[in-house]
């Protein structure tokens, strides 16, 4: 018999997949625009083009995103994550038979409203369905298949750049499609959140889901305690103001915070751009720079792994102050070597020398490790934690709303940044993680171990039950 524990990660699995398309796009889009096959079909991208294009997924993203809550109420988190992968494969399938830039932007705008809707409501629905003593292992499962994901994508594109007609771009969304599909049917078959069944007064199923996949013995304890958590907020319908009043505006704000700068430490950047970076680091040969951005990926992947596993021990503080350090000192040591042998000709970024290209390189990828086994781990799962039952949904939407708008700007602005200057855009990602991992270390309590009702309960004692800045 199947144990309650390993029906959980299966479920975790599943879901995941949201994270698994979104890693697909972003290992495989940097690699499908520089292709050769691409411009024959569509044309030559100019940079700002170019960033609108990529950026364009983030943008619809973002406001599907700040709809999810509402969607994830009403229909339930598992078909509101369901409905975002029907509309991924529509938006995929459009791309892969797209003729015209222009075709290609409404496709990849449609792809961005499904991404939006489905990972919005994953992390929810993972924290929300699993066990506390393993609730960090399991809602870490998105990120690992968003590692899987772009180590994949940059791998598939790279195979694919080896056909010599359209469908060396093509196939990379075909892919997509194709597992945006397997997402959306098998939700069908997921259980319910439990703490969605409550608001609903479905109080039975939801004691069935918790017997079924939690722990037995506290079916009871976490039964009332859902719903006490909801009772003492029994407002007929959470908005979106209520998250700022004045009880919930402290952790209101810090996850809003955490989430939208997350991406202003560049990630994406490196991510969807690596193939310029290592071009400017010195691979003059593009199955060579597409090559070095598949190493990336699985860099971010073996570094996401034991993330994972140890989450739970090592809490939420270590992992997001440690990170932030490591991140931070990359960038600045990437900022200081363009500064010193970086230049431009032809409006191109280069570094002259073998050893401050080397040593590029490898600061780029110890960058994608520190990123991935601390800050892409916790960050998404304490925002989502901190917030009560009956406004998590909202606020996560919220949140997902920041982080896509401040990883929008990123990607839009990338391009056209990384070839006018050469150590500017590492300084500004340098700044930005800095002062993040200063606001984690003096605004952040550790939530390690806690049900989420008693991480309610933690912020509620700490403003004496009305939380202030």
């Amino acid at each position: 018999m199947v144990s309650a524990t390993v029906k959980i990660y299966l479920i975790a699995l599943h879901s995941s997949i949201a994270g698994l398309l979104w890693g697909l796009d972003t290992g495989s889009i940097g690699t499908i625009t520089q292709m050769a096959q691409f411009s024959k079909s569509i044309g030559n991208l100019s940079s700002g083009t170019l960033g609108v294009y990529v950026a364009c997924i983030l943008l619809s993203a973002s406001i599907s995103s700040l709809c999810s809550g509402y969607v994830a109420d009403f229909l339930s988190r598992k078909y509101a994550i369901m409905a975002g992968g029907l509309i991924f494969a529509f938006g995929a399938i459009l791309s892969a038979s797209s003729s015209s830039y222009t075709m290609l932007l409404c496709a990849r705008l449609i792809t961005g409203v499904g991404q939006g809707q489905s990972i919005s409501v994953v992390t929810i629905y993972l924290c929300e369905l699993a066990p506390h003593k393993i609730r960090g292992t399991v809602a870490t499962m998105l990120q690992l298949l968003i590692t899987v994901g772009i180590a994949a994508g940059y791998f598939i594109a790279y195979a694919s750049s080896r056909l010599e007609t359209s469908l060396a771009w093509r196939i990379p969304f075909i892919v997509e499609a194709a597992h945006a599909i397997v997402l959306a049917v098998g939700m069908i078959f997921m259980p319910y959140s439990p703490r969605w069944l409550v608001q609903q007064d479905r109080f039975e199923e939801a004691k069935a889901v918790l017997e079924r996949y939690g722990d037995p013995e506290d079916v009871e304890k976490e039964l009332i305690g859902i719903k006490r958590s909801l009772e003492e907020d029994s407002r007929e319908q959470a908005s979106f103001t209520e998250i700022f009043e004045k009880r919930y505006i402290r952790r209101s704000i810090l996850g809003i915070f955490i989430m939208a700068f997350m991406m202003l430490c560049g990630v994406d950047a490196v991510l969807y751009y690596a193939p310029i970076l290592f071009t400017q680091a010195g691979f003059s040969s593009q199955r060579a720079s597409f090559l070095a951005s598949g190493v990336s990926g699985i860099i971010n992947l073996a570094c996401t792994i034991p993330a994972q596993l140890w989450v739970d021990k090592w809490g939420r503080k270590f992992p997001l102050i440690g990170g932030g350090i490591a991140i931070s000192l990359c960038y600045f040591a990437i900022g200081i070597l363009y500064a010193l042998y970086g230049g431009k000709a032809n409006g191109e970024v280069y570094i002259s020398g073998k050893a401050p290209q080397w040593a590029v390189i490898v600061l780029i990828y110890m960058f994608i490790g520190n990123f991935a086994w601390s800050w892409a781990i916790v960050i998404k799962i304490y925002a989502c934690e901190i917030m009560p039952t009956r406004l998590r949904a909202k606020a996560c939407a919220l949140q997902q709303l920041a982080n896509w708008m401040v990883n929008f700007t990123v990607a839009l602005t990338a391009p056209t940044f990384l070839r006018a200057s050469p150590s500017g855009p590492y300084f500004l990602f340098c700044a930005a993680t800095l002062f993040t991992t200063i606001v984690c270390i003096f605004f952040m309590p550790e939530t390690k171990g806690k049900r989420l009702e008693e991480i309610e309960e933690l912020f509620e004692k700490k403003t004496g039950s009305s939380e202030s800045l």
